[in-house]
């Protein structure tokens, strides 16, 4: 709480920095090495720290700068208390400089630090410089620094940190002592950002600080800012955390799991359209399904193997593919096939005799009448029919049709999937939800429409049209003339108006 007041005002991520090596969280290698070099007066003259951000590269680098420097060192750690300690602490030391690579990487900010470091340090030990982000240097400006690494003053100690150092040459590389600072596990993660709510007054849950530490991908600094951006109301709640973050909820990913598992492709398109509506990130929630696959197979299911592999993969398609939604709307249909529909109502005046001619059947089966004569009933068995539909529903047309595309044309079967077909008076009535308004403009392309027209004619036998409608459009349907021109397609015919006084049929 101490540090707390005389901080006030800063982030929380900047009154926590760790002040000492012991405060430092995880990186235990590299801070006790670190701490006994300090204590046994062996420090190098050049350090490289990596690691991702957030880790502590930039913390242990100024730790290191007050511990080479401090009047009253403890065991290798800086009192913090002394002259020099302070006077770093409060940014006012000019033996401590923090150069930010990416904005002074030219060869003239690099020539005025060789300039530099023959000056020996004010009242301190060591001159310590820290250059941050060190790959951002251009080649010229390294080359310019190769000189002070070959022959550095006894007096100086230079301190690179960088997330990339790949992009560091090997001359440069060869020169420092090169220290991995590794992500933070998210046990620790979450058990500090508890520590930190707590002494703050926040009322923080225990699974919103877990929530927060998987979203920090092993970064302490991204936690800290997270709990400081979900502080300001005095308590952090789960629901707050799912809200603010985007964060799918865990029912709606156990879910969508479920359903992949047992082939429902429809509670999948459900879900995602669900997540679509709202804004949320499919990617983030394709990672958080994979994570939830990855326990149901720690737990022992072992049919969720190939499933979380294949959810990490589509992870990665999707920030390449132009649409996101219909690239997974695509795979799932892959993984699961076509929903399963009901078959699609015929409107037809036959279809309506067979219904009636049906119904008294199944009534009046105890008591024949000579109105219905045993051929009849041995030709129209409809009962049995019915059974023989209700147990065999991949007979259903449709379904059947969205299958045959998924081999042939996937693009196309997506973007049939949210829609429900009928077939009204020979005509087939595709309805799209209103918010499948690009599904409904890829189908009006005329390739797509020629290739739906082709499969509709080889699973619904003779159709005069093909009606693709849209919920979002005002008009109804298509106009007459529209129809006229679907059904003179259809029937390779040729169009006759004739004029009446109501205008042109």
């Amino acid at each position: 709480m101490e540090r707390r007041e005389r901080a006030e005002g800063l982030s929380i991520y900047r009154r926590w920095r760790p002040q000492r090596f012991s405060e430092v969280v995880d990186q235990r290698l590299v801070v006790e090495t670190l701490r006994r070099a300090v204590a046994q007066g062996r420090l190098a003259h050049a350090y490289l720290f990596s690691g991702q951000r957030g880790v502590g590269k930039t913390s242990v680098a100024r730790i290191l700068a007050r511990a080479a420097n401090c009047l009253a060192p403890q065991d290798g750690e800086p009192c913090n208390e002394c002259e020099n300690c302070r006077r770093i602490l409060s940014g006012r030391s000019l033996n401590v400089v923090e150069i930010d690579g990416a904005s002074n990487r030219g060869i003239d900010q690099i020539r005025k630090l060789r300039e530099e470091v023959s000056y020996v340090p004010a009242g301190a030990r060591y001159k310590v410089y820290i250059i941050d982000e060190v790959h951002m240097l251009t080649g010229e400006a390294f080359n310019a620094l190769l000189k002070t690494l070959e022959e550095p003053p006894p007096h100086v100690i230079l301190i690179f940190a960088t997330t990339e150092p790949h992009k560091v040459p090997p001359t440069v590389l060869s020169r420092c002592q090169a220290f991995e600072f590794s992500p933070i596990p998210e046990r620790l993660i979450q058990e500090k950002v508890l520590e930190i709510a707590q002494k703050e007054g926040v009322e923080l849950e225990g699974e919103a600080a877990e929530l927060i530490a998987r979203r920090a991908g092993g970064s302490l600094r991204d936690a800290e800012v997270l709990l400081e951006q979900l502080a300001h109301g005095g308590k952090v709640t789960v629901e707050q955390v799912v809200e603010l973050l985007g964060l799918p909820n865990l029912a709606e990913v156990d879910g969508f799991l479920s359903a992949l598992i047992e082939k429902d492709a429809r509670a999948a398109l459900e879900t995602v359209e669900g997540l679509a509506s709202r804004g949320r990130d499919l990617g983030l929630f394709l990672e958080e399904t994979a994570a939830r696959a990855r326990d149901r197979v720690i737990d022992g299911d072992t049919r969720f193997i190939p499933l979380a592999r294949r959810l990490l993969e589509l992870r990665a398609e999707l920030t390449r593919a132009v649409s996101q939604r219909l690239h997974l709307e695509v795979e799932i249909l892959s993984l699961c096939g076509p929903p399963k529909r009901s078959p699609p109502a015929v409107k037809t005046e036959e279809a309506g005799r067979k219904l009636q001619e049906t119904a008294p059947q199944s009534t009046a089966e105890a008591e024949p009448t000579p109105l219905e004569p045993k051929p009849v009933r041995a030709d129209k068995p409809a009962p049995p029919k019915t059974e023989q539909e209700s147990a065999q529903p991949e007979e259903d047309p449709w379904s059947a049709m969205l299958t045959a595309m998924l081999e042939e044309r996937a693009s196309v079967a997506a973007f049939l999937a949210p829609a429900t077909a009928e077939a009204v008076d020979g005509v087939l009535v595709i309805r799209l939800p209103e918010e499948c308004r690009f599904h409904y403009e890829s189908l009006l392309e005329p390739d797509v429409r020629a290739y739906v027209e082709e499969m509709a004619q080889r699973f619904f036998g003779a159709l005069l049209a093909l009606d693709i409608h849209w919920e979002g459009r005002e008009d109804e349907g298509p106009s007459l003339e529209e129809r006229a021109q679907l059904v003179a397609k259809t029937l390779e015919g040729e169009i006759v108006k004739e004029e009446t006084d109501a205008g042109t049929r």
